[in-house]
């Protein structure tokens, strides 16, 4: 097969996979992404520079909860560090009179006990949260994009139909899982009260 039967051929399986792809967009919203791209018409260069505006990776969603746990922790984190960064400076004047209707007995207590619930956090934070830390950076990184950006603007168009794709399957697997066990609950239930 000479090198155009193969580019015809590569052209062929692409169109069919983009086709297949695209079974949970629908026609009308295909057409019209494809008219917005050709308004937004960026350079293929820019286009396929290998940087997306929105990254293609999949995120492993364990729970919803340890994600906002997560978030959680990170505001402890930057709390705590704020709360002692307001304590007083232990300093060789700690005894002076200006000094004196301060407790520095109670705001070592309070520094050392600030550290070791900053420290307890961010351990529990680096040993079982850096897959949620790292989601919600990507998310506030998501605030970051510029939208009034014409190759982005672009970009985001082509990128669009994949995404669209990936929510509305997580959508219908969540369906389909839920139906699930609707249907093996009431299984149970049946077997339970022929029993």
């Amino acid at each position: 097969m000479d090198a155009m039967g193969r580019v015809v051929l590569c052209v062929c399986v692409l169109l069919f996979m983009a086709q297949v792809r695209s079974s949970h967009i629908p026609r009308e919203m295909n057409r019209t992404l494809q008219d917005l791209r050709h308004h937004y018409k960026i350079p293929k260069k820019e286009r396929y520079n290998g940087e997306p505006v929105f990254p293609r990776e999949t995120f492993k969603v364990k729970e919803v909860r340890k994600v906002f746990l997560g978030g959680i922790l990170e505001t402890y984190d930057t709390l705590l560090k704020k709360m002692l960064e307001k304590l007083p400076t232990p300093g060789p004047n700690m005894d002076s009179p200006a000094n004196a209707n301060s407790n520095t007995g109670s705001s070592d207590t309070v520094r050392n006990g600030l550290s070791y619930i900053l420290d307890k956090v961010n351990t529990l934070k680096d040993k079982h949260y850096q897959e949620q830390e790292k989601l919600l950076t990507k998310l506030q990184s998501l605030r970051n994009i510029t939208t009034d950006d014409l190759v982005v603007q672009s970009k985001a168009l082509a990128e669009l139909p994949w995404l669209y794709e990936e929510a509305s399957s997580l959508v219908n697997n969540d369906k389909r899982r839920r139906r699930r066990r609707q249907t093996e609950r009431a299984q149970k239930q049946a077997k339970v009260r022929k029993g």
